[in-house]
């Protein structure tokens, strides 16, 4: 279910205005007062939270951010940062509030949303048992899912702006030496390859193998 339609889509943008941020830039901070919604439009943010930050979640085009705060009237759990060029909505709380209230579609769609979400950190929990190599592989075809990657036009995918240290903060480990040795090993099969802050998919086929359990990465 699309969170906005087309034909919803003129009603919200009369209430909100378009914002623009830069890599690495943040749209609000955690702990913030949060009188305010953003819709992504264009470009990814990363959801971070805790000291030092870790990356929660990665929403995209389509995705609301900031709701909860405005809905429970509490202060932010966590930052946004733009992954890339980001433009986004910005929605004013009483108003969006009102426009959530006049189209209980759009009410509908989000309450499913936000169960996704739920749905989605539930299965990260239980996947966060799986050995290191299945969850890193799991991490990185979820990026390329989310249109992170630049595709080559050969069958790879180049993540830019992906650090080790961003990967295992994906997949929730403090053990980054076990996730260099995995992207060692991806990288003496092939599978993967290297730079600074720059993964390449090089066999989404066998890394895909991997994250299902079917094979290793040595």
């Amino acid at each position: 279910m699309a969170l906005i339609t087309d034909e919803e889509t003129p009603a919200l943008e009369a209430i909100g205005y378009a914002i623009r941020r830069s890599a690495g830039d943040p749209f609000f901070l955690e702990g913030e007062h949060g009188d305010f919604a953003l819709l992504i439009r264009k470009g990814h943010v990363k959801v971070t939270s805790g000291r030092p930050p870790r990356i929660v979640d990665i929403r995209g085009p389509g995705e609301i951010v900031g709701e909860m705060a405005v809905l429970r009237g509490i202060p932010r759990m966590a930052n946004i940062v733009a992954w890339d060029d980001v433009e986004a909505l910005y929605l004013p709380g009483p108003r969006w509030l009102q426009f959530l209230y006049a189209h209980p579609r759009a009410m509908h769609a989000m309450a499913i949303r936000m169960a996704d979400r739920a749905d989605r950190q539930v299965r990260k929990n239980v996947e966060s048992e799986l050995a290191i190599e299945q969850q890193l592989a799991k991490s990185l075809i979820e990026l390329a899912d989310l249109g992170l990657g630049m595709s080559a036009g050969d069958g790879t995918q180049i993540f830019l702006r992906v650090s080790q240290q961003d990967l295992a903060s994906l997949i929730g480990t403090r053990k980054l030496d076990s996730v260099k040795k995995v992207i060692r090993q991806l990288k003496a099969s092939g599978i993967v390859g290297t730079g600074r802050e720059v993964i390449t998919i090089l066999n989404l086929t066998d890394l895909r193998e991997i994250a299902d359990g079917s094979r290793t990465a040595s």
